[in-house]
C-alpha cells in the first residue's frame, strides 16, 4: 500500500525494477516533490497545502512564511473596506517609492513587496498555499501521500529515468506526473466551486 515514505521507496523499486539505486531514491523523493511546486506546467495547488499567517508590517518588504509556495490572497486587516491588495509583477512595480497605505504588492525573493512604504503600522494577513512536510524516514507521511499518492510514484519514477538517460521512460512518466497533478487540482476545485471552474484575478487563485 503506498501510504508511506517506506512503501513509496518499496514501490518505486518495484516499479523501475532498479533495486540498483536504493541509497539514491530518497534524493528523486526530494526532487519529485521539489517540482510538484516549480513545474512549467501545472503546480499543486490543493486546499489541504492552505493556511493563513498574520503579521505586522515594518517597512516596505515582509518576509514570507518558511513554508510558502505561492499566494492565495494578500489583505490589511482594516476597519474600512479594501484591505485587499492587488498583486503586480516585480517588472510592474512603481520605481518611486512613496509612503501611504500599501494597494499593491509583488513577490521578491523569499519577501513580499509593497507598492509603497506604509504609512503606519498594519496587520498583514497572507493566505498562501504551503509546501507539505517533506518525507524522509523520520516523516513517514505528509497530506500529499495520503490523498495523492500517484503524484508521489510518479515524480519519482521520472526523476529515476532522467537519472538513467532514458529519455522515453523519463517523458511518459514526467506526463503522468503532470496528469496527476492537474486531477488532483480538478477534483480540488470541484470540492470548492462545484461543477463552475475557478478563477483566476491579477494573478491571484480565488
Amino acid at each position: 500500500m503506498l501510504d508511506t515514505y517506506d512503501n513509496l521507496i518499496k514501490e518505486v523499486i518495484d516499479w523501475s525494477h532498479r533495486d540498483d539505486l536504493g541509497i539514491k531514491i530518497p534524493t528523486f523523493i526530494q526532487l519529485s516533490e521539489n517540482a510538484m511546486y516549480s513545474n512549467e506546467m501545472e503546480v499543486l495547488t490543493v486546499r489541504s497545502m492552505e493556511t493563513i499567517t498574520t503579521q505586522l508590517t515594518t517597512g516596505q518588504y515582509v518576509s514570507l512564511p518558511t513554508d510558502f509556495e505561492s499566494a492565495r490572497s494578500v489583505r490589511l486587516v482594516t476597519n474600512d473596506s479594501g484591505g485587499e491588495l492587488r498583486f503586480q509583477a516585480p517588472e510592474q512595480m512603481r520605481k518611486i517609492v512613496t509612503t501611504g497605505k500599501p494597494v499593491f504588492f509583488t513577490i521578491v525573493g523569499d519577501q513580499i513587496q509593497f507598492d509603497r512604504v506604509p504609512d503606519s503600522q498594519y496587520t498583514l494577513e497572507v493566505q498562501y498555499y504551503r509546501k507539505a512536510a517533506s518525507l524522509s524516514a523520520a516523516v513517514q507521511t505528509n497530506e500529499i501521500l495520503t490523498s495523492h499518492p500517484s503524484i508521489y510514484l510518479y515524480g519519482t519514477l521520472a526523476q529515476i529515468y532522467f537519472y538513467s538517460q532514458d529519455q522515453e521512460q523519463a517523458l511518459k512518466y514526467t506526463q503522468l506526473f503532470i496528469s496527476a497533478i492537474k486531477g488532483a487540482n480538478k477534483a480540488d476545485k470541484k470540492g470548492r466551486y462545484g461543477p463552475a471552474p475557478a478563477m483566476s484575478v491579477d494573478g491571484m487563485i480565488v
